[in-house]
This record gives structure tokens, C-alpha cells and sequence, in this order.
């Protein structure tokens, strides 16, 4: 029981947890109901089998990183984090870095089959890409000022990105075969989805990372680990992750503004209060922490609004309206 606790605890099987449930949420309340609707048929990008495969294929990259990251974290975690899986030696080494490989060689794989049933395998090699990044962020990237903020941003939004690249290559299968005339049109519809939600997913991670920077600088200085709030202090810091949460409320009063000029009162209630208000809430906290525990607080706010947007998918579904140009 304790060796399953900690494996649950290295791969970070909460954070995996809101991987499945996004991708799940995108595609069956998304991308399924514009096929649906737009283009008046059931053919989808996959089945149901394969569809539970994607999901195990990115949450075993996603928890293949997040092993590999308590793996190069080794020796800050023996001093910092003792409570850790690899640092507490409830799981050695050699175990984890066997797990990460494990992890990488079977969600890269299971990449490559998919794209093989769709007729374009070289959407596999995004997976290594993915791979590599995330070992690249934990072994090098993380140590120089925002890099390794960005490239864990950009990943976080790429779990929308993904789902919509192989619903293109499907869309363009079926569009030469002269099946659907507008399928032009449904994918335009997807692709505005797919930027609110990628563009959500990348300025509250990119926010949520430079806090934990703040939160985690007293290891990271001993270490070495170049973070922004390291290299240029702890108020240039709050200041960088302040600004990405004013881009964020910029952009969610951009969509509250075009969901009040069509009358779409729900969801520009969901919007104000369900998104615009806890951002300025947690904003205020950012701005007023000065201690280690303020910057903790900071980040589970961003955390829970990272879920409400998720949540935003069933609820403007079961509003009925859907993010069009």
C-alpha cells in the first residue's frame, strides 16, 4: 500500500487525473456535438476503444515527465521535500527511471498506432517531441528564467491542441473523399474552442509556474535553478505572474463582451463570476504575499480556477452554445 501511495504521488495522479477529464470533457462535449450538428454525422476521429487509448497514450507522457522530474529533483528533495516518493526511498532511482522509460516507450507507441489508424503515423512523433521536452524542462530548461515556465505552459495548452490535430487529419480524410461539403466550417468552430481553452490552459499554468518558482526559491537558489524569481527576485517575479493573470482577464472580458452582444446571459454569468471574479481574487492575494505559505494559497486558487475553466466545457454545453467566429 505504501509503494502504490508513492507511485501515485510521483506520477502526480491528481494532475493526470485533470488531464483524462479535459480531454474527455473537449471531445465529447465538443468536438463530437459539432460533428453532430455541423456536419450531421457520427463519424468521429476514433473510437471508443482508441479514444480511451489517447487518453492513456498523454497521460502516460504527461506522468512519464512528471517521474522524470522528481528524478533530476533528487537531491533538492532530500533537503527540501523529504516527503517525496524517490527522496523519502520509498521508490529508488533506478525504479523510477525504469518507470519513466516505461511510461515514454508505451504512450509514444500507442501515439504512432493512432496516427497509423488514420493514416498519418507521424503524428507519433509529436509524442516524442513531447518526450523530450519535458525531459529536456527537467533536466536543463527549468534552470533558465521562464523557459521552463513556457514549456510547461505551452504542453498544458497542447492537451486541447492535440485532440484537434488528429480531428483535422479525420476532417481532411473525409473532405477529399468529398463526403461533407462544410467541413471547412465545423473545423473553424473547433478551432475557436480549441483556442479558449489552449489560451486558458496556457496563461493560468504559465501564471501558476512562475508562483510555485516564488513559492519553491529558497531550494532552487541552493541548487542553482535559475527561476526568474531567483535570478531577478521575488518582486520581479509576482510582477511577471501578474501580468499573465491581467492577459487572462483581458481575454476572459473579451468573451464575456461577445457573449453580451448575442444576449447569452448564462454564459456570461459563468464568465464573470465563475472565472473573472476568482481570477481578481487570486490576483489580490498575489499582490499582498510575502511569505512562503502566501505563494502556496496563490497557487491552489490557480489550480481551482484551471478546474472552473475546465468546467466551463459542460456548462456552456448544457447552455447550448458553443464559441463560433
Amino acid at each position: 500500500m505504501q509503494i502504490l501511495s508513492a507511485f501515485f504521488r510521483l506520477v502526480r495522479i491528481w494532475n493526470l487525473s485533470i488531464i483524462a477529464l479535459s480531454l474527455s470533457l473537449f471531445y465529447f462535449l465538443v468536438i463530437v456535438p459539432i460533428h453532430n450538428t455541423k456536419l450531421g454525422t457520427t463519424l468521429l476521429p476514433f473510437s471508443h476503444v482508441e479514444f480511451v487509448l489517447f487518453v492513456l497514450s498523454v497521460v502516460l507522457i504527461a506522468g512519464g515527465g512528471n517521474i522524470i522530474n522528481d528524478y533530476f529533483d533528487f537531491e533538492l528533495d532530500k533537503e527540501f521535500k523529504p516527503e517525496r516518493p524517490i527522496a523519502s526511498g520509498v521508490i529508488s532511482l533506478n525504479s523510477a527511471m525504469y518507470l519513466h522509460m516505461a511510461f515514454v516507450f508505451l504512450g509514444v507507441a500507442i501515439g504512432f498506432y493512432l496516427g497509423w489508424t488514420i493514416d498519418n503515423y507521424k503524428i507519433g512523433y509529436l509524442y516524442v517531441i513531447c518526450s523530450l521536452l519535458l525531459y529536456l524542462y527537467s533536466s536543463y530548461l527549468k534552470k533558465i528564467p521562464l523557459a521552463g515556465n513556457l514549456v510547461i505552459s505551452t504542453l498544458a495548452a497542447f492537451v486541447f491542441v492535440l485532440p484537434v490535430i488528429f480531428d483535422a487529419v479525420f476532417l481532411n480524410s473525409i473532405h477529399a473523399q468529398s463526403l461533407f461539403e462544410n467541413t471547412g466550417y465545423a473545423f473553424s468552430i473547433i478551432i475557436w474552442q480549441m483556442k479558449f481553452y489552449a489560451g486558458f490552459a496556457f496563461l493560468t499554468s504559465l501564471a501558476r509556474e512562475i508562483v510555485k518558482d516564488i513559492e519553491d526559491k529558497e531550494g532552487d537558489s541552493v541548487y542553482n535553478i535559475q527561476t526568474i524569481a531567483v535570478q531577478f527576485g521575488e518582486t520581479t517575479a509576482k510582477i511577471t505572474a501578474a501580468i499573465v493573470m491581467l492577459v487572462l482577464l483581458a481575454a476572459l472580458v473579451f468573451f464575456m463582451q461577445s457573449f453580451y452582444a448575442v444576449n447569452a446571459k448564462k454564459e456570461f454569468l459563468y464568465v464573470s463570476s465563475g472565472l473573472v471574479v476568482p481570477v481578481l481574487i487570486t490576483l489580490s492575494f498575489l499582490l499582498l504575499a510575502k511569505q512562503k505559505n502566501d505563494y502556496a494559497r496563490v497557487s491552489t486558487f490557480l489550480k481551482i480556477i484551471m478546474l472552473l475553466g475546465i468546467f466551463s466545457i459542460p456548462a456552456f454545453y448544457f447552455f447550448g452554445r458553443i464559441i463560433t467566429p
